[in-house]
């Protein structure tokens, strides 16, 4: 009896194992159906890109996502009302506006990173191109988890950060 227990436990076993990794799947491509630029899985919690869609707002919606937090300035994008499709699909919006490199600063990380603190689920988090997006993530690695200048450009750059490196390397110095 104790042999039939065991074998039913390991088949429950890989019955989960595979489920999953079929979910896991599925979400790695939620983000290969994005039309959004740049768009990535940063980690389990974090989707980051550039513009997203209605449409892309709606299959982030389906997936889970509960928060998304936009990095651009109030009238650099004006297809859509995006605040108003995000939370009439049921997700939460943050709009932090970083309009220029001068709006990357300490003041806006500390609104940044209480904002990714907010969401216990899926966040999208994203600007145009995921450029200010990598920015935030490098100075709130820097900032917020003691990562050196090198290691938290490294940290900037997988998650976007291109032509903003030097005013993000000019901040931690």
């Amino acid at each position: 009896m104790l042999l039939k227990i065991s074998k039913n436990l390991i088949l429950l076993f890989f019955i989960s194992l595979n489920f999953v990794s079929v979910v896991h799947a599925t979400d790695k491509n939620v983000v290969n159906q994005l039309t959004m630029r740049n768009a990535v899985n940063y980690t389990d919690k974090f989707i980051l890109g550039g513009q997203p869609s209605a449409t892309d707002l709606e299959l982030l919606a389906q997936n889970d996502v509960e928060l998304v937090i936009n990095l651009r300035a109030k009238g650099e994008f004006s297809k859509f009302d995006e605040q108003k499709t995000v939370e009439s699909l049921g997700m939460k919006y943050i709009n932090i506006e970083v309009a220029s490199a001068h709006d990357v600063n300490f003041d806006n990380l500390k609104i940044f990173t209480d904002a990714i603190k907010q969401s216990n689920g899926k966040t999208l988090i994203h600007c145009a191109s995921g450029n200010r997006v990598g920015a935030f993530f490098a100075l709130d690695a820097y900032k917020n988890t003691n990562k050196t200048v090198q290691q938290a450009l490294a940290t900037g750059k997988e998650a976007g950060l291109t032509r903003l490196a030097s005013r993000v390397e000019e901040l931690m110095k």
